[in-house]
């Protein structure tokens, strides 16, 4: 049964180490771990406002870049319309160069066939003419020769009357 009851000696000396200990432990340990835990308390709240202010300062730089990337896709967007607008307009005005173009190509091209038609004609008309006097000339020279002819037959045979 000694187990189980502890003695009134045992129960002193217990108490009186206990509360030494606990004397020794507010003189010399307590305070140095209080200090430690007030100060790493301090850290801890001084760590957190700084996160806090990091936090601050990071979704007002997300606030900031989401304003500038608005702005920039509202530029890129102005920018290619414009494109768009610029690109149109120099395919009209292309359009209507080319058929400006295209009209005063044919014009020279009908001048030149105009002025490559007169001188076919006038060529036609030499070569005509030259064929008409090749003509004219052969044809007269075979009725002069056949008036030759015809009149050498004449005197020949007014010459065998004659004779």
């Amino acid at each position: 049964m000694d187990l189980v009851t502890p003695s009134f000696g045992l129960i002193f000396w217990h108490s009186l180490i206990f509360l030494m200990l606990l004397f020794f432990l507010s003189k010399f340990a307590w305070k140095p771990i209080i200090n430690f835990i007030d100060q790493r308390e301090k850290e801890i709240k001084t760590s957190i406002e700084k996160s806090d202010q990091l936090i601050k300062e990071f979704q007002k730089i997300e606030n900031k870049k989401k304003i500038i990337l608005k702005e920039a896709f509202e530029k890129r967007d102005l920018i290619l319309k414009e494109a768009v607008k610029i690109k149109d307009k120099i395919k009209v005005r292309a359009k209507k160069e080319g058929l400006l173009e295209r009209e005063k190509m044919l014009k020279e091209t009908e001048k030149i066939i105009h002025m490559k038609k007169k001188d076919a004609f006038k060529q036609l008309k030499s070569k005509i003419g030259e064929i008409s006097i090749n003509i004219a000339e052969k044809i007269l020279t075979e009725k002069l020769n056949n008036k030759q002819n015809k009149q050498e037959e004449l005197i020949k045979k007014l010459v065998e009357k004659l004779c």
